[in-house]
């Protein structure tokens, strides 16, 4: 009698035990870094065109070559799955034409992204981007006067790096390519077009916190 008591005393006890183990690893098992969370970045760097937007084969605006303007960018994302996420972008930089250094072109580009992060079993990790929206172009002298151009469809692509020193911490470095189709955009008020397609390459830094 004894025995069977001592037996199902035992059994119990190793279930308990069982039972708490598996408790504390729910508990304590670490949780997924990137899915289910939502980030905010902002990011600065420089942009350099490319194509006809560098050149002067266009007469009139659009002679941009050698520039390095400041870019910047503000973004909101949400990864949706465990390396990738859906988010939105909203796009500033202002180019000086070599012709006229008082004429500036300033690019301003609003789009939706998604974004592929590479498993790399470190705190660095690769990532593939990609997205498409909408560019204007909008030409400005000395503050004096300025047209705007109608939005255009606009594609970016490119790649980068993250690094996640914390939970909440992201550091971002990045390449990106924009193209914006702002040949034939409308300029309602002096009626003309923009007359070249928009290229240019952004390269950057960013700052990402995530959430919860």
């Amino acid at each position: 009698m004894n025995q069977s008591r001592s037996f199902f005393v035992g059994i119990a006890a190793l279930g308990l035990l069982l039972f708490a183990h598996d408790a504390w690893a729910v508990r304590y098992a670490q949780r997924p870094l990137l899915w289910n969370r939502a980030a905010v970045s902002g990011y600065g760097g420089v942009g350099y065109p490319l194509g006809v937007f560098a050149s002067d084969e266009v007469p009139g605006d659009g002679n941009h070559a050698d520039n390095w303007p400041y870019d910047y960018a503000v973004e909101v994302e949400y990864f949706a799955g465990r390396t990738w996420s859906m988010g939105f972008s909203a796009a500033w930089t202002t180019y000086l034409d070599n012709d006229d250094p008082s004429l500036e072109t300033n690019l301003n580009t609003y789009s939706g992204f998604f974004r592929v992060v590479v498993p790399s079993g470190t705190a660095i990790r690769p990532y593939f981007r990609a997205g498409m929206g909408g560019m204007q172009v909008e030409f400005e002298r000395d503050g004096e006067f300025r047209v705007d151009a109608e939005y255009a469809f606009s594609f970016q692509a490119g790649v980068g790096l993250l690094w996640l020193p914390a939970r909440w911490l992201g550091f971002n470095a990045q390449a990106l390519y924009y193209y914006g189709s702002t040949e034939d955009a409308y300029i309602a008020e002096d009626a003309s077009i923009v007359g070249f397609d928009t290229q240019y390459v952004a390269l950057s830094a960013g700052l990402s916190l995530f959430f919860p």
